[in-house]
């Protein structure tokens, strides 16, 4: 005899069907499953034509009129996002959104989302923003747009604490677990095809598991969270974190697609927490008073001293007139701002600044199959439409409103070069001695100054260099000064030319030390998506590849590349292959 009535017993095969397939389908996205304080809700996947259907208005327009602010946001991953036993939303990213609603002087609604279900309820606009440590990958792209990274972390290999391995190369066909159904999973796949490195990949239903097998021998390593993996490790001395990430993850907010002033009042208001102190804050309360990690944060110029508000960014979606990437393949032909022909007597530092920005340019378009005509002038170029990309530019939030901006392709900035034989290694090493710094540098004595002051020392005072090709010679022959302070580019010619006489102060690394750096981006037109991340892509792959540290050699001394995010994804975009083939 039956145990249920017929109908009932249907009525519950359905709901078991329903739980199971709820717990093993995985999105395409692969996102990672959790427990949740409340069950996902399943949306459906939107179809190509609402996904391409753009809305008419910036979110921006709906947190005016209703003066508050719906960030979308995990109940279930700590330290990030917490609903406590108050019933309260506690966490870093929970913080930050109660930061930036502050400085927005709206309210904030938290609304929970999960891992399935954050990246639809932002398309159909159920929440304004993510807050829910999402990772910018290259396959969210054509759904969302994202802030500048918020939080760098990365998926990391944890071995045990014998293990002889240095290196990601040393796991070389060995066995890895990770937890089923995790980023974990992309992460070995996207190392494997990028190194070429082969392993056996051994598949756990929690991280406690996988640890437990990584402890009993039965796999050789662990690959999760960087900080999942430490928050793992409930006992000492057991095992250890590999440096090398097997693949970056930064953190960002995501927004809808193309909703470019939202996205530009995010990330000026990140970054104005970020100069305010106040990120730092945020992270130590959430993180046992550990500092911010902002190596490699860069805040764009004026900023400013006061919170950004809505009202000063459009409630419009301002659409390009036209799109780079459709001319760009009819005319075969990239129009480039910023790099035109110096004239004869140019200094050597803006030759190599203009034969560095040439080869990272062309080395771009060549992935691209077009031919680059170079145009004079710059920002003002790519605003008018006369050019689609400028170089040498820094980002400006006063440029915001006309141009955008991607990530920094070269550096520059403050150093100090010395006699090599010198004792001198740093300010303080310059007590009543004599400090060169070149005419036309705005500021440089005032530098100088301030640097030795900060240093306990007075130097005897500053001797002013007309011509930065007599930079070295000063020093040496004439011995009118005892150091130069001034432009990296400026410097680096005279360490490459004369490496045993001149040298430049280094860190306790033994890399050179900056005392200060300014990054240079390329313009972009403004909410041009698909070009803008064409360039972003095309600037990741010749880090990855070393083709930006060949490049920038002659401008920036060392190995050192400016911070450039990398995206997890694939190294095709819009029917080219960006990856390097010789």
């Amino acid at each position: 005899m039956n145990a249920f009535p017929t109908k009932a017993r249907w009525a519950a095969l359905a709901l078991l069907a329903l739980c199971i397939a709820w717990l093993i389908v995985s999105p395409a996205t692969a996102q990672e499953p959790a427990p949740t304080l409340v069950p996902p809700t399943l949306v459906p996947q939107p179809s190509d034509a609402m996904i391409d259907a753009l809305p008419s208005e910036s979110a921006i327009a709906r947190i005016q009129a209703e003066a508050k602010v719906r960030a979308g946001i995990l109940y279930n991953e700590p330290p990030f996002g917490v609903l406590n036993e108050r019933g309260e939303v506690s966490g870093f990213d929970a913080d930050l959104a109660r930061a930036m609603a502050e400085a927005w002087g709206v309210d904030l609604e938290f609304v929970q989302v999960t891992r399935q279900t954050a990246l639809d309820m932002l398309a159909a606009g159920e929440v304004d923003l993510l807050l829910a440590t999402l990772p910018h990958m290259r396959a969210y792209d054509s759904r969302v747009e994202f802030s500048q990274a918020y939080y760098p972390t990365d998926q990391a290999m944890l071995v045990r604490e014998d293990d002889g391995a240095a290196g990601l190369a040393d796991m070389a066909n060995r066995r890895v677990g990770v937890v089923v159904g995790t980023r974990a999973e992309q992460a070995v796949a996207y190392w494997q095809q990028r190194s070429g490195i082969a392993v056996t990949v051994q598949t756990y239903l929690t991280i406690d598991q996988a640890v437990v097998a990584l402890v009993n021998n039965e796999v050789d390593g662990v690959v999760a969270n960087r900080i999942r993996a430490v928050r793992a490790l409930t006992q000492p001395g057991i095992a250890r974190l590999l440096d090398e990430p097997v693949m970056p993850e930064p953190y960002a907010i995501a927004v809808r697609r193309q909703d470019i002033n939202l996205r530009n009042l995010v990330d000026k208001t990140l970054q104005f927490l970020e100069a305010s102190g106040k990120l730092n804050d945020i992270h130590r309360a959430n993180f046992n008073n550990a500092a911010f990690p902002n190596e490699g944060w860069i805040n764009w110029v004026n900023v400013g001293d006061e919170a950004p508000h809505p009202d000063q960014f459009g409630a419009d979606m301002p659409f390009p007139a036209q799109y780079v990437v459709p001319r760009m393949q009819n005319d075969h032909t990239l129009r480039v701002a910023g790099l035109s022909e110096l004239p004869e007597d140019a200094p050597e530092s803006d030759r190599r600044m203009v034969a560095t920005g040439r080869a990272i340019v062309e080395a771009m378009a060549a992935r691209w199959g077009v031919n680059v005509a170079y145009v004079d002038g710059g920002v003002e170029q790519v605003a008018a439409g006369a050019a689609d990309i400028a170089a040498g530019v820094q980002a400006d939030w006063n440029l915001a409103g006309q141009v955008d901006f991607t990530d920094a392709y070269a550096m520059r900035g403050e150093m100090l070069m010395v006699p090599a034989n010198s004792g001198i290694n740093s300010f303080a090493d310059l007590r009543s001695r004599i400090v060169g710094v070149f005419a036309d540098e705005e500021g440089a004595v005032e530098r100088v100054e301030q640097l030795a002051q900060s240093q306990s020392a007075i130097i005897r005072s500053t001797f002013s260099i007309l011509r930065e090709q007599d930079a070295a010679f000063g020093m040496l022959v004439d011995q009118n000064y005892n150091a130069v302070f001034g432009d990296s580019v400026r410097l680096l010619p005279h360490v490459q030319a004369q490496p045993d006489q001149v040298r430049l102060i280094e860190d306790s690394s033994g890399n050179p030390f900056w005392y200060s750096r300014r990054y240079l981006h390329f313009a972009v037109p403004r909410n041009d998506i698909d070009f803008h991340l064409l360039v972003e892509y095309t600037l990741q792959e010749l880090a990855l590849d070393g083709t930006l540290a060949s490049a920038l050699a002659n401008v920036v001394p060392g190995d050192e590349l400016p911070p450039i995010d990398i995206w997890p994804g694939s190294s095709e975009y819009l029917g080219y292959d960006l990856s390097f083939r010789g």
